[in-house]
């Protein structure tokens, strides 16, 4: 088998475990994270990404936590990659994976308090 079926088969594997990571992250959550979850996918794109930025300036949220967000920039600007964006779709949907990744891990350990809080404010701007 050539190097690169071996690469490929790899990438593969890497991206099927991203997927199950993120399917386990959205299945085990309780169901007033259900609620929220579904909250935010109602939002426009613009307030997807104010509500980001705003969870990422509360104090109310764990530094570590915050951290997210700043290292999901990063990777994305990174010309490394866990699978290389030349190869057809696959290149590109694994960062899809870890920004859905990133954005499950920040969901799932913010405070529900602080994200409704958010929210709320959100739904009742303009």
């Amino acid at each position: 088998m050539p190097v690169w079926a071996w690469v490929l088969a790899i990438d593969a594997g890497v991206l099927l475990l991203a997927a199950a990571g993120v399917w386990l992250l959205a299945r085990s959550q309780p169901p007033e994270r259900k609620s929220l979850a579904a909250r935010i996918v109602h939002l426009p794109w613009r307030a997807r990404a104010k509500l980001a930025w705003r969870l990422l300036r509360d104090g109310r949220v764990p530094l570590w936590l915050r951290a997210v967000v700043p290292a999901l920039a990063l990777y994305l600007a990174m010309p490394l990659d866990i699978i290389p964006d030349f190869i057809p779709v696959i290149g590109y949907l694994d960062d899809l994976l870890v920004i859905a990744f990133a954005a499950g891990i920040l969901l799932r350990f913010t405070p529900s308090v602080v994200i409704e809080d958010h929210i709320a404010q959100l739904e009742g701007a303009p």
